[in-house]
């Protein structure tokens, strides 16, 4: 996080904070680097943002499509389709609406910008977004699970219980510090100038704008369902990444059922 940003993390309340910290300079520049990077691999990304502000933001910046429980179901059908058949679409941004009876197999790449504490459900229903599609390919890494997290604030202490719930249902995860070749690229917010811009618009957000998203009980398509609620640091094949690693082999009957009905489909 930038100095000028973390100067006012330490002094703001929670929910202020929680905002801060997703809107955080340099996790934008890396969500935009991981997402050229994957554009030009002609991967499919989804970008989760519980916070409704953030998504607008990234989305807008960036100049991708991105949805939330306000969207029209008109509007969401027609990101949705442009996402599964048209190849200049290949990012959408959207919130936890999302989350559940979201069915989009061409995607293989999920970023999480900001996420629901802990949730360990939550969890497992966007790492099973990415899974499910994957089970004929074997090109090695050919899905990708990133959560961003900003060091040195409350998204860490909610990326290590989302960490080690994977861990006990079998998984690995990576904590990448670097990402090789950013320094290459031409990314936005790189000047101080545009990163205290940003800070201004961030400071004169609403409490309301500092909060994640209440959505209703519908799906992505509009139509209703029971509500439900939900890092890898890192799930990259890229070299020359320095990270520490963590597994743990269990038995299926052990692991959560979200992951056992996942796993079915590999």
């Amino acid at each position: 996080m930038s100095a000028e940003f973390y100067s006012y993390y330490l002094r703001a309340q929670i929910g202020r904070r929680l905002l801060l910290a997703v809107m955080n300079p340099n996790k934008f520049r890396i969500c935009q680097f991981l997402i050229k990077y994957h554009e030009q691999r002609n991967d499919k990304i989804i970008v989760f943002s519980d916070n409704v502000f953030a998504l607008k933001k990234y989305a807008i910046e960036m100049d991708k499509p991105f949805l939330y429980g306000e969207t029209g179901q008109n509007e969401r059908m027609k990101i949705l389709q442009n996402f599964q058949y048209n190849p200049k679409v290949n990012t959408i941004f959207v919130s936890k609406v999302a989350d559940t009876s979201f069915d989009l197999p061409e995607a293989n790449v999920l970023i999480q910008i900001s996420a629901q504490g802990g949730s360990r459900r939550q969890e497992a229903q966007r790492l099973g977004r990415i899974l499910r599609a994957k089970k004929n390919s074997g090109d090695g890494f050919n899905a990708f699970f990133y959560s961003l997290v900003s060091q040195d604030t409350v998204e860490m202490s909610y990326s290590r219980k989302r960490q080690r719930f994977l861990v006990n249902q079998g998984y690995a995860y990576k904590v990448v510090n670097r990402l090789p070749g950013m320094e290459k690229e031409t990314l936005k917010l790189a000047t101080k100038e545009s990163q205290l811009q940003l800070l201004q618009q961030v400071l004169a957000a609403s409490d309301a704008d500092a909060e994640e998203e209440d959505i209703k009980e519908e799906n992505v398509d509009g139509s209703k369902e029971m509500k439900v609620k939900g890092s890898f640091s890192s799930f990259s094949g890229s070299n020359s990444i320095s990270y520490t690693q963590k597994t743990r082999t269990v038995k299926d009957e052990d692991r959560h059922p979200l992951f056992r009905r996942f796993r079915a489909f590999k």
